[in-house]
């Protein structure tokens, strides 16, 4: 599934590129981003626990996930299409009373495309913003394994889905020198993710199978990154 959603955004990536009348110049007409993703997702159990200055609700609320960012846009006299990938993790390994180890790993990946506008002058420091609609793949797995000594017993359940997802946003480029490479100093783009409802298989401690109903919901993501423009 997630193969053919970045075949999708390569397409309209490629796409961008073709802008009339002018031969696509890399850091003017097309810009290419890469760098560090930081994931403020809601609606999770494994909230964030944030020390002084960042113990706020927005926190306290959301989970942070780690991972990468890219994207390519091609533009012309600062208008454009902007395709964007990321791919963010969360990963808790903990002792469960009673002898048991859990695991809860979560993956969330993004492929967004939508209208770009940058600034075309020659200063220093460039600003954008986008609007940028597409899909989010979420994954989490969750186990639970006991050992008493002498017996072993585990319960767990997996769950993904492909969700309807947005972006909006934008951040500031700096020129660093002549050429055509720029610090990107900050990327912030809120990207909502809008759940439908679904049904699990949970396995239970006996091994049987257990239906699971999971409820819709939107939730509110904010997304910040870092990194370089070339």
């Amino acid at each position: 599934m997630k193969s053919r959603y970045f075949f999708v955004l390569l397409v309209i990536s490629m796409s961008a590129v073709a802008v009339p009348c002018n031969a696509q110049v890399v850091g003017k007409n097309l810009k290419i981003f890469a760098g560090y993703s930081n994931l403020q997702a809601e609606g999770l159990q494994n909230n964030n626990t944030p020390p002084n200055l960042f113990d706020s609700d927005f926190f306290r609320d959301r989970t942070t996930l780690h991972g990468i960012d890219a994207s390519v846009t091609g533009a012309y006299k600062g208008v454009g299409i902007t395709g964007d990938v990321s791919y963010n993790r969360h990963s808790l390994d903990s002792d469960v009373a009673g002898g048991g180890h859990g695991n809860d790993d979560l993956d969330i990946a993004y492929f967004l495309a939508g209208p770009a506008f940058h600034y075309a002058g020659n200063r220093r420091v460039e600003p954008f913003a986008r609007i940028l609609a597409g899909a989010a793949y979420t994954r989490r797995d969750v186990s639970v394994v006991f050992n008493n000594g002498a017996s072993t017993t585990s319960s767990s359940f997996s769950t993904n889905a492909t969700s309807f997802a947005m972006g909006f946003g934008g951040g500031l480029d700096v020129r660093l020198g002549a050429g055509p490479v720029r610090l990107r100093l900050i990327q912030i783009d809120y990207t909502p993710i809008f759940f439908r409802d679904r049904a699990i298989n949970v396995l239970g401690n006996a091994g049987a199978i257990q239906p699971f109903n999971l409820e819709g919901d939107r939730a509110d993501n904010v997304r910040v990154a870092v990194g370089f423009v070339f």
